[in-house]
């Protein structure tokens, strides 16, 4: 029994001895494993950092490529459709076997590639006012410009508008539509506003063409001004006679009526 308590008593010292060696042990060891923890985690951070800096100069890249060779696609077609675009010197002109505009395609000894328009409408109104837009309309292949000038008059009394717009157009054989936008000033108001709108011109048999103008102005984030002629015209040489319809909208007022139209094909 004795021997027992002396083996104890002899053993204590040893076993904590023991205890705190492996205590130190393992701390080193648990230091030593969130070092390593603590190594990977910023070398994951840097991989991901890299990872992400490779994914997105990749997809940069890829995106870049990817418009690269959209754009070539389309602004080769854009260009050679742009390119081919042909006009008559007038509507209907004598020596010309298509009505107004064509393709260097299928006319490919055609060289004229500009057009431009004038024409002015005298209108009257159902409510006792009149009115009289002028309007001019350039072609340079697919480019379109064009100024509108209206005047809505009685007596005594009258306004005026402006504006000056400039898009792209679709030209098919005998048919053009054009998408523009611009300013627009109205000589009652300080600041010149957005405006926008489209115009379409169809040539038809027998020397009549069909001519359409619609002209939108935004005034306080709304759509405030509204303006749309139609009109069936017949060439005479270069110049062309037509009747038709003005409708305009200020705000909440309408001004429409019948028109009577004269252009002249520069």
């Amino acid at each position: 029994m004795k021997f027992l308590w002396i083996a104890v008593l002899l053993t204590l010292p040893l076993f904590f001895a023991v205890s705190q060696d492996q205590e130190k042990e393992g701390d080193e060891k648990i230091l030593e494993t969130i070092k390593k923890i603590q190594e990977e985690a910023e070398k994951a951070k840097e991989g991901e950092a890299e990872t992400e800096e490779e994914s997105d100069g990749d997809s940069c890249s890829g995106c870049q490529s990817f418009f690269e060779i959209f754009l070539n696609i389309f602004g080769e077609f854009f260009w050679e459709y742009a390119t081919a675009i042909r006009f008559a010197d007038y509507p209907y002109a004598e020596n010309s076997d298509y009505f107004h505009n064509t393709s260097a395609f299928r006319y490919p000894r055609e060289e004229k590639a500009a057009s431009v328009q004038a024409s002015t409408d005298l209108s009257i109104h159902f409510d006792g006012t009149y009115g009289n837009v002028n309007r001019i309309s350039a072609q340079f292949t697919t480019l379109h410009a064009n100024f509108y000038n209206q005047s809505i008059f009685a007596s005594s009394e009258w306004f005026s508008i402006m504006s000056l717009n400039g898009g792209l157009t679709l030209s098919i054989q005998n048919f053009i539509l054009s998408c523009f936008a611009g300013g627009y000033k109205l000589n009652i108001l300080d600041n010149t506003i957005l405006s926008f709108g489209i115009s379409s011109q169809l040539f038809l048999p027998g020397r009549f063409y069909l001519d359409v103008y619609n002209l939108d102005a935004v005034l306080n984030g709304t759509i405030q001004f509204v303006h749309w002629t139609v009109s069936l015209n017949y060439a005479l040489w270069r110049f062309s006679l037509g009747i038709g319809y003005n409708y305009n909208r200020f705000i909440d007022s309408e001004f429409s009526g019948p028109c009577l139209k004269v252009c002249f094909w520069l």
